[in-house]
């Protein structure tokens, strides 16, 4: 699903989201993530210190993303699904960002965008 500009907008200007996994038995995880690019319905993340959420993703690859003005007047609610990566294109383009420099990414998360709901 293709994003629309607005939404694009909100995604590349606010950077900071909560992600929401969760495990094969249900139990729920939400984490504040910084958005790293926002392409076509990609969305991509840096796993430089999750634990917990990694296992989830690896484990179950639905996730759920919350996004929204700083004032809260319009938001973004995201369903998708979630590929983890260790190496090749993403988790190369991760590990070469200027706000990683003083991390080692452990990996790459690369989110397609299934569903969106605008909130105002």
């Amino acid at each position: 699903m293709k994003l629309t500009e607005k939404q694009l907008d909100l995604l590349n200007r606010r950077k900071l989201v909560v992600l929401a996994t969760s495990s094969l038995d249900g139990k729920p995880r939400a984490i504040i993530v910084e958005v790293n690019q926002v392409k076509d319905d990609k969305i991509i993340i840096t796993d430089n210190e999750m634990e917990t959420t990694r296992k989830n993703l690896l484990e179950n690859k639905n996730v759920f993303i919350l996004a929204f003005e700083e004032d809260y007047h319009y938001g973004l609610k995201i369903s998708g699904e979630a590929e983890y990566y260790t190496e090749g294109e993403y988790f190369g383009f991760v590990k070469n960002l200027e706000t990683n420099k003083d991390f080692s990414p452990k990996g790459a998360v690369v989110i397609t965008v299934k569903e969106i709901v605008e909130f105002k």
